[in-house]
C-alpha cells in the first residue's frame, strides 16, 4: 500500500503521482491515455503518474489530497 507521503498531486499540472518505492526508473508504459507506469530494472512498480487528474478522479479526491498536501486536514 502506498503511505500518504508517498502520493503527490501537482495541482498548477494537474498531475498526481503515486510512488511505491524508491530506485531508478528502466522504463515506463502508458496503460490509458495519460495514466503511467514506471518500472524498476526487475519489474517492481515504481511509481504510477496521472495527468489530466482532476479529470480521471473525482473532484472530492483531488480536493483531499491538495488538502493534506498543503497541510490543511
Amino acid at each position: 500500500m502506498i503511505a500518504e507521503s508517498e502520493i503527490r498531486y501537482d495541482a498548477k499540472a494537474d498531475v498526481l503521482y503515486l510512488f511505491s518505492e524508491e530506485g531508478e526508473i528502466a522504463r515506463s508504459v502508458e496503460v490509458s491515455p495519460g495514466i503511467t507506469v514506471e518500472f524498476g530494472d526487475a519489474g517492481n512498480i515504481l511509481g504510477v503518474e496521472i495527468l489530466r487528474a482532476s479529470k480521471v478522479l473525482t473532484d472530492k479526491v483531488i480536493a483531499l489530497l491538495h488538502a493534506k498536501q498543503v497541510g490543511v486536514i
